[in-house]
């Protein structure tokens, strides 16, 4: 119950008067000191938790049935997620309330351990529905949906959100009104850059920028590019209108950084490190103390290698003389490589993604770098190189194992051995099976993972291999198609929260409001969030040391822990285990999380717009040669 003013007013004359005491009775009471004061801020910061405490949501998770609230194309398949039995259910009207559709019973139960109590879902498919329009599902049990549309370009808003989150994220440049959109805005902060440096995207909700993270956000733009071809010049970007897509502008951006970090030597630097923060809420980007620049060493020279000599393919169709720049710098970077055969050295500035004498580490990256430079150049020794640090790619890719990255730039390389790319592609297939078996066993049809970036590790999973798998044969592998859809779905509504993990979209009803983000923080904007921030997602198990703090200044922060607007414990369901607040170890942003899902919406955008999955005319050095696998 949210209590009266008056009664607030109360507490923070008690707290301002225990403290007073805690000042005078310290002269002669030293031990009475630490305790007064102790509840001087308790008393301080209990108006903050009463109110924090009345928002409250009235509504418990999973209380409608789930789907994504952005919704879905005509000729993709639809389907929800109910909590209880079902023996039908209708696909209603928003405008009229007329019925569009009506379905029978469940397509399927479904077993579950990640939703607490609820040990049974029932699977809804309504995929017949192909009329477009604006829409809700009402079944039989009582339970709705949240509105969604069906149109085929309802991708397009998401596209767009996401691509464009990343001009936000942009380091040393002022965010200015005229692309902002809305109230995100901050002055240049070029002047903290170190001596050289520029460019680059602040990783995520701090200002630190990683070779690690840019290398697998530029990873995925440039898989987007080549496998979609999008051609909008019109994202309303500061490059926007300059006759190349926008999405290899914002692509160059990140590529202008990794090109300022090369040393003498040819190696690139693992980072440019922005060390100190004062209190959450007083940290804008021009008024941060300087940058400091990173080490280089052989993990991050070789991603920076793959990454650029990538690059170089691609670009040579807009900017001959930049892709000649990317491919230089790679040629050095290699070199760099070659000179110190066996060491695997990250440097110990910003150590949040390092990765220092890693064996495995180290040969995925060699791996890495010598498909990007087989790629660019058709040079027979970097096939050699390729196979002398091969890694099968069993695992799923992250910015932790480029070994993934690797085999699918092996695959584009026309100087590649057929039966190389054969065992690759038996390889994703396999792992393309593997996601739809968890999937197959998951009450959201969802193929990821509970751990740290929980969102974006699914959508690494389907890009890597469901979508692969899909493009390569639509027909054969409709069902990997699908489950790409399914995962964007479980992103936009459809999982135990019903909560669209995507910021800013058009038409959601309960979408993503908060997240750790240092200079929104400190901006206070209303709305907190631009458009197109991806969340971290549900997450095993929070850090311990994400916790709320109602007593901080100048604002409370509320963490995974101790949040009475969305209190979290051991009892919380798997898939509930996020929280909708200042937490960063489940609601922060990242640049790579972010790249990752746009590489999969632009799948099923272009799945949307065409009626089925196609690979796009793709680019390696002009207009005629194709970068597809």
């Amino acid at each position: 119950m949210r209590r009266p003013a008056g009664f607030r007013r109360i507490l923070i004359v008690s707290g301002a008067v225990v403290f007073a005491g805690a000042v005078i009775a310290g002269a002669r009471y030293p031990q009475l000191v630490a305790i007064l004061k102790t509840a001087a801020k308790s008393a301080l910061a209990y108006p903050r938790l009463i109110e924090r405490a009345a928002a409250r949501s009235g509504e418990p998770p999973f209380a409608r049935l789930a789907a994504s609230q952005v919704g879905y194309a005509p000729t993709m398949p639809k389907r929800f997620t109910s909590p209880r039995r079902f023996g039908a259910f209708r696909v209603i009207r928003e405008e009229d309330g007329s019925v569009a559709f009506e379905g029978g019973p469940p397509a399927q139960p479904m077993r579950t351990r990640v939703l607490g109590s609820i040990d049974t879902v029932w699977i809804g498919d309504f995929t017949a529905l192909r009329s477009e329009g604006r829409y809700r599902i009402l079944a039989d049990n009582g339970l709705s949906s949240h509105p969604f549309d069906v149109r085929a370009d309802v991708f397009d808003d998401p596209v767009r959100a996401v691509q464009r989150a990343l001009y936000f994220q942009r380091a040393f440049t002022a965010i200015d009104a005229a692309h902002a959109e809305g109230p995100w805005t901050h002055p240049s902060d070029a002047d903290k850059a170190p001596p050289g440096e520029r460019k680059g995207w602040h990783d995520a909700g701090d200002y630190s920028i990683y070779n690690a993270s840019a290398v697998s956000a530029l990873f995925w733009l440039l898989e987007a590019y080549s496998d979609f071809l999008p051609s909008e010049d019109d994202m309303n970007i500061p490059e926007s209108g300059n006759g190349v897509p926008d999405l290899l502008d914002e692509a160059r951006w990140g590529l202008e950084w990794m090109l300022s970090v090369q040393e003498p030597s040819g190696g690139f630097r693992n980072t440019t490190c922005q060390g100190r923060y004062g209190p959450y809420g007083t940290n804008a980007p021009d008024r941060m103390p300087t940058y400091r620049s990173g080490e280089a060493g052989t993990v991050s020279t070789a991603r920076a290698v793959g990454t650029l000599a990538y690059a170089s393919a691609v670009f040579r169709g807009y900017d001959a003389d930049f892709a000649a720049r990317c491919l230089g710098a790679a040629r050095e970077g290699y070199r760099y490589l070659e000179a110190r055969p066996g060491e695997n050295s990250d440097g110990p500035t910003c150590p949040a993604m390092r990765q220092d004498a890693d064996a495995r580490v180290g040969r995925d990256v060699r791996m890495y770098a010598a498909a990007g430079m087989l790629l660019a150049t058709g040079e027979g020794r970097f096939r050699d190189d390729f196979e002398a640090s091969y890694e099968d790619p069993w695992n799923d890719p992250s910015f932790l194992r480029s070994n993934v990255y690797a085999a699918l730039m092996y695959l584009r390389a026309q100087a590649g051995t057929p039966a190389r790319k054969k065992a690759i592609r038996e390889r994703l297939r396999t792992n393309a099976r593997a996601a739809r078996t968890d999937a197959g066993a998951h009450p959201f049809e969802w193929a990821g993972l509970y751990f740290w970036g929980s969102i974006a590790a699914g959508f690494e999973r389907t890009g890597a291999f469901s979508a692969k798998a899909c493009l390569e044969d639509p027909v054969a592998a409709a069902a990997d198609c699908e489950q790409v859809v399914a995962n964007v779905n479980y992103a936009l509504g459809r999982n135990f929260n019903l909560l669209c993990y995507i910021s800013g979209l058009r038409g959601v009803t309960n979408g993503r409001q908060r997240a750790f983000h240092h200079w929104l923080a400190t901006l206070r904007a209303r709305p907190f969030l631009f458009p197109g921030m991806v969340a971290g997602g549900p997450v095993e198990a929070p850090e311990p040391a994400d916790a709320s703090n109602p007593r901080a200044r100048p604002v409370a922060i509320w963490g995974y822990w101790g949040d009475p607007a969305m209190p979290r414990d051991a009892s919380t369901p798997l898939d509930g285990r996020y929280t909708d607040n200042d937490s960063w170890s489940t609601n922060e942003i990242d640049v790579d999380w972010q790249a990752a899902t746009l590489y999969n919406l632009y799948l099923v955008r272009s799945w949307a717009r065409r009626g089925t999955p196609q690979v796009g005319e793709s680019v390696v050095s002009d207009r005629a040669r194709r970068v597809a696998p």
